[in-house]
């Protein structure tokens, strides 16, 4: 596209980004291998962390990629770098920007809400933050819940102080966070009152929940040094399911979104009732694109794993 010609809105279309959880080693490494404009992205991104991300996101291990402060702007800078790399190639944005959890940042971004060097730094400061909380307050552990009504698990959670549910990613799929004991408290309860089944989540830390009280003022610490700015596409949080451009909105939900739950059944079901048709989940992908599947299985999903997905969704 001509840098001085605009891009094509699609009307019906959402872009979507995920977030921690989602990472897997080489992700993105096709589009960067076909598309010069991503690897003047990670360039730029590289630079404002002082980091070779993308070496750590072709060549990392499964674990060395899986510590959050390296997790989360290695997911933003995947996604953020296919996002301009596709603006560059085929001259479109979306009509709307979801994100799911980290991917909120990539989405913001994407939105031209914040620069691209000021979100990876700032996502790795997120990640630190919420490291120290796991150190000082013990890393928990995350469960996903299956076929359980979500009303009765997030009754059961509220029975204590250490635990929450912390994603709703589809219907009868929920996610508990917290201390081991409390998160084992709720999954016995639930295992003699339904027929929930449970999948623990290896990703070392109880995210959006109690246990990371005490990284909230640090993630408010650090959007407070940022620039936001008031939003280029409309973005839907994941915390309220408010659709947004005040940048006042996003300082608040990113805050909140570090002990409260992750909305994403409100996200698709708020996209559904704009007009979205069409869902387009960026690497590393696949998740989301599975969730809308569940929640809105009459729209399109499209999962942009190589350079010819996004030929096929795009050209």
């Amino acid at each position: 596209m001509d840098s001085d010609e605009s891009p094509t809105t699609l009307d019906r279309t959402a872009f979507v980004f995920p977030g921690q959880g989602s990472q897997r080693p080489g992700m993105g490494r096709a589009f960067d291998d076909a598309w010069p404009a991503m690897r003047s992205t990670f360039d730029e991104v590289d630079a404002a962390v002082d980091a070779d991300l993308r070496d750590l996101c072709f060549d990392g291990t499964a674990e060395t990629i899986r510590q959050p402060s390296v997790t989360q702007p290695l997911l933003l800078a995947t996604g953020i770098a296919t996002y301009e790399g596709i603006t560059a190639r085929f001259g479109v944005e979306p009509a709307a920007v979801a994100g799911h959890s980290l991917g909120h940042f990539t989405a913001l971004a994407a939105a031209g809400a914040i620069a691209p060097e000021a979100t990876v730094a700032l996502t790795r400061e997120r990640g630190r933050c919420m490291e120290a909380a796991a150190d000082a307050d013990g890393p928990g552990t995350m469960v996903a819940v299956l076929l359980a009504d979500p009303d009765e698990v997030t009754d059961i959670c509220a029975t204590r102080e250490d635990v929450g549910v912390a994603l709703y990613n589809a219907p009868r799929q929920t996610v508990v966070s917290g201390t081991r004991e409390a998160v084992a408290a709720v999954r016995e309860t639930l295992d003699g009152r339904t027929r929930a089944r449970f999948r623990e989540l290896d990703v070392g830390a109880a995210f959006h929940s109690p246990v990371m009280a005490s990284a909230v003022d640090c993630v408010e610490d650090a959007m407070a040094a940022v620039t936001l700015t008031e939003a280029e596409i409309p973005v839907v949080s994941d915390v309220s399911g408010e659709t947004y451009t005040d940048p006042a909105v996003a300082r608040r939900d990113l805050t909140t979104q570090v002990t409260s739950p992750v909305d994403w059944v409100t996200v698709v079901e708020t996209l559904r009732d704009r007009g979205i048709e069409r869902f387009v989940e960026f690497p590393p992908a696949g998740v989301l694109a599975s969730l809308v599947d569940r929640i809105a299985p009459e729209a399109d999903c499209v999962a942009l794993e190589t350079p010819a997905d996004a030929r096929e969704a795009f050209a």
